[in-house]
């Protein structure tokens, strides 16, 4: 009987996952993800005194980049921001969500979205898991940079 117990709780913990899908959490994760990076490009923008681009685009992900090193401030944006450990501010979707469209944004140093297309306001940003899941928006004010999460 102790056999059985224990043999159907192992059967259990291994074939559970299988039957759960995780596409909603992750969905939910990348888009945490997603609005942290927003905030932190601004806030970038904001202490180097110049502006930040942040790219994120289905397949490959997001990442923030400052314009060329220089005292202007200017130019093609190719130098990564980096966090605290030192690490690019960058990342990949997870395999089962990801963004809808490719967005741009040009985060001024006053916190304001100026970007390299006419942006609308607010910004939104869909992530859609694989499956049935109901899609998430982020909103951005493209005034002020705030970000409104689901």
């Amino acid at each position: 009987m102790c056999c059985v117990i224990v043999i159907t709780g192992i059967l259990a913990a291994v074939a559970a996952p299988k039957f759960v899908g995780t596409a909603a959490f992750d969905a939910r994760g990348y888009t945490d993800v997603l609005a942290a990076s927003i905030r932190a490009a601004e806030s970038a923008a904001s202490a180097s005194g110049c502006d930040v681009q942040l790219t994120i685009a289905p397949g490959t992900g997001y990442n923030v980049e400052l314009p060329a090193t220089g005292t202007t401030c200017s130019g093609p944006y190719t130098v990564p921001v980096l966090q605290a450990d030192g690490a690019a501010l960058a990342g990949t979707p997870p395999s089962d969500a990801d963004v809808t469209t490719t967005v741009v944004l040009d985060f001024q140093p006053d916190g304001a979205i100026a970007g390299p297309t006419p942006i609308a306001n607010p910004t939104t940003i869909t992530v859609s898991p694989s499956g049935a899941a109901q899609p998430l928006t982020l909103q951005i004010d493209a005034l002020s940079g705030f970000v409104t999460e689901p």
